[in-house]
């Protein structure tokens, strides 16, 4: 019995041995590693399932404020243990930033934007380290250790609401910074976290916490869109999603940027009432036709673009396609505008199938016949708005063109 007991014992240490082995897999000749731990400035405690990356310097010493992020990630993103430490693995030589982030504490890089109004940046930004991101440099072979402190930032909170009282749920909010006479939106994460926009719960409520001390825009964006479900036998479901029209509302209840109504936010400030109202009564859709100017005849294809009167920049655009000659802009706010057509025509659209378990299963090629020129139109909209004519100009004719 013994002696069975000693074989099986045998056996089973061999086993452990090979499967280690097996499983073992030696790092890439010339890297090692970047371990330490990541503490919470406000409470000296763990920071508990924080984010930590290493960005190249070049890509963090390159940023200039009121540009969006370049990023130039790529290894591991590793989630800090319940003690705060974390191990990153397989770190080719290099200098690299060290970036902790979790939500409700500043994201590293994000001061490089806000604090884009200052009058003189450092000249030589390589010897100024982002705050709160040591900078670290790594040898082949030679293990790294470093701690990061991460400090928590300001927070802004309100209620959306639509001008009938009803709440606004599920609205995308965002902050702005102030950087360099513009309103620019700071950069998310190298794996996509967002630490500077959020939705509204189901009540309307909102909060944006980790920010740096600065002033701000609050945005909020409503999206319509319309999915497709398409099931065959081949390729099982396929889901195409297309917007339908969105709309952009500032804290004032502007729906231009230049007229919201900024904000500033101190260090480690809790701001709360930063409200928003929509409009709703004061959008409007606009619905009508592109014509021809010589005989009146309505066109079935071609681009409308809404612009503000004042200084034509762009609200909204659509088309006009081969299942409705009609164009529609959707959440127009009231006000002054010029409605301008680019490439009206007119189009003979053939319906091509597709291989056998494509999605979808069928294709539009458009075979236009005839081109006009372009052409503006002053509109004001003060309420719903339905058969606008808009007549654009015949030209010379050319051969028939595929696009």
């Amino acid at each position: 019995m013994k002696t069975t007991l000693a074989a099986v014992a045998f056996y089973f240490a061999c086993a452990v041995t090979i499967s280690a082995q097996a499983n073992h897999v030696d790092p890439p000749l010339g890297t090692t590693t970047v371990s330490g731990h990541v503490f919470c400035a406000d409470t000296n405690a763990p920071a508990r399932m924080a984010t930590v990356v290493l960005e190249p310097s070049d890509v963090i010493e390159s940023i200039k404020p009121g540009e969006q992020l370049q990023a130039n990630f790529s290894g591991e993103a590793v989630e800090t243990l319940l003690d705060g430490s974390f191990i990153i693995h397989n770190v080719t030589p290099g200098t690299y930033y060290v970036i902790a982030s979790k939500q409700g504490y500043i994201y590293p890089v994000a001061p490089l934007y806000v604090r884009g109004d200052q009058p003189s940046l450092p000249e030589d930004r390589r010897k100024e380290e982002p705050k709160l991101a040591p900078r670290i440099h790594v040898q082949a072979s030679l293990p790294v250790t470093v701690n990061v402190t991460i400090e928590r930032g300001a927070a802004v909170s309100g209620i959306v609401l639509y001008d009938d009282g009803s709440p606004a749920s599920g609205i995308h909010m965002t902050l702005l910074a102030h950087s360099k006479d513009q309103w620019v939106q700071p950069p998310t994460s190298p794996v996509g976290q967002s630490f500077f926009s959020g939705y509204t719960d189901d009540e309307g409520h909102y909060r944006i916490t980790g920010l740096p001390a600065g002033e701000y825009l609050l945005e909020g964006a409503l999206h319509l869109s319309k999915t497709t479900y398409q099931s065959d036998e081949h390729s099982g479901t396929s889901v195409s999603m297309q917007s339908v029209c969105s709309l952009s509302v500032y804290a004032g209840g502007s729906t231009r940027r230049k007229d919201g109504t900024p904000f500033s936010l101190t260090k480690g400030e809790e701001r709360h009432g930063v409200d928003m109202e929509i409009p709703l009564t004061k959008l409007h859709s606009v619905r009508g036709n592109i014509v021809a100017a010589q005989d009146g005849h309505v066109l079935n294809g071609g681009m409308l673009s809404l612009l503000n009167a004042d200084d034509r920049s762009l609200v909204s655009r659509t088309t006009v396609k081969e299942d409705d000659d009609k164009f529609s802009f959707s959440f127009v706010p009231e006000g002054e505008y010029i409605l301008h057509v680019d490439e009206g025509s007119d189009n003979e659209y053939r319906k091509i199938r597709n291989s056998p378990g494509s999605f979808p299963p069928t294709r539009t090629e458009t075979h236009t016949l005839r081109r006009y020129g372009s052409s503006d139109q002053p509109i004001r909209i003060n309420g719903e708005v339905t058969d606008v004519y808009v007549a654009v100009p015949e030209l010379e004719q050319k051969s028939a063109s595929k696009r």
